[in-house]
């Protein structure tokens, strides 16, 4: 939540209206279902919109019930993969995580059951992945996939190799969380894709989740398309 929301005029984009909710309620409403197995939600932004949006208070009210926490950064970052480390550092979190944006709604059902089945196929991390059928590959992290795992990513460009080319959701999973923010902090990582190429690049493990469901509503045109109704389109 802590981006500044440059293509909706630097609006708070998790308080933008979609349809009768708002971003941030469509991101997390696919999570509700799996409330029980959720140690807490973590909402993640900067000191100034918390003066500017009281949005702790509006988040208390749209959640409640529900474990949340907030973690209010002092100033800007270069991107998801630094606003992460700062916001794990806070936390000194550690162990399984998800890390999401408020920018898109997916189903999640495919991300748990790959935490379920972990004994028997590990990973290093988990990405959600889009078919790019008709994409601009300019506005995807990229990786290539082939039997579930990941075998290459880049950033806005399609990686060469095997593998099918398909389109990085930011909902990402790791085991550890910690681990994850370490590795982006050594490479000063701006995009997670960063921390990623480095654990292939290792012989880590990353698996694949096809996503055959979601809503992108990112910039003005995808949050038109989001709000018209057309299926699967971001």
């Amino acid at each position: 939540m802590a981006g500044q929301g440059a293509r909706f005029g630097h609006r708070f984009k998790p308080f933008l209206a979609l349809d009768d909710t708002t971003f941030i309620e469509a991101a997390v409403q696919p999570f509700r279902a799996f409330a029980s197995r959720i140690a807490r939600l973590v909402f993640v932004y900067l000191g100034e919109q918390e003066r500017a949006h009281d949005a702790s208070a509006r988040l208390a009210a749209m959640f409640a019930g529900l474990p949340i926490e907030t973690v209010q950064l002092a100033a800007p970052t270069r991107g998801p993969a630094e606003t992460i480390g700062r916001a794990v550092a806070l936390l000194a979190a550690r162990g399984p995580a998800m890390i999401c944006d408020c920018d898109h709604s997916l189903e999640v059902e495919p991300l748990f059951a790959a935490f379920d089945h972990r004994g028997s196929e590990p990973f290093d991390a988990l990405l959600p992945v889009w078919s790019l059928e008709g994409e601009d590959v300019a506005a995807w992290s990229v990786a290539r996939v082939d039997d579930g795992r990941v075998l290459a990513i880049a950033e806005k460009q399609v990686p060469p190799g095997a593998g099918e080319a398909m389109g990085v959701i930011g909902c990402y999973g790791f085991p550890d969380i910690a681990a994850v923010a370490a590795r982006a902090e050594a490479l000063r990582a701006t995009n997670f894709s960063d921390p990623i190429a480095a654990m292939l690049a290792e012989g880590g493990a990353v698996r694949a989740a096809r996503i055959a469901h979601a809503r992108f509503f990112g910039d003005p045109a995808r949050l038109e398309r989001a709000r018209t109704g057309i299926p699967g389109v971001p």
